[in-house]
């Protein structure tokens, strides 16, 4: 997992839809005239669950907090939260922080 205090997603020159992938095309208006952006780190848990048994590349994970994180920018994406020890703890609205991209299953935050 490399380490940095951003990540790459991609925003619509036509549009200004903003979402935490590498897309070729805009998944609102479907233009094809989009770029890269760099977003920030920081964020807040919009919703999520525990997951205790997990599957694939993600059993060893297990059990592991999944949630839906919206960024500064607004952005939302479902990503892994690393770090958490006492899973009654987390709730909707705490803060976590951009750690790292894990090539099998991209941005993941830390509590």
């Amino acid at each position: 997992m490399s380490v940095t205090h951003s990540f790459t997603g991609t925003i619509c020159n036509q549009c200004n839809f903003k979402v935490a992938e590498v897309l070729s095309g805009c998944p609102s208006c479907g233009s094809e005239s989009t770029e890269r952006v760099d977003l920030k780190e920081n964020g807040t848990i919009h919703s999520f669950t525990v997951v205790y048994v997990g599957f694939g590349h993600m059993a060893t994970r297990a059990p592991y907090v999944l949630a839906i994180v919206q960024t500064e920018e607004n952005v939302k994406l479902t990503t892994v939260i690393e770090g958490v020890t006492d899973f009654n703890t987390v709730k909707i609205g705490d803060k976590v922080r951009f750690k790292g991209t894990d090539e099998k299953i991209g941005p993941v935050f830390q509590y």
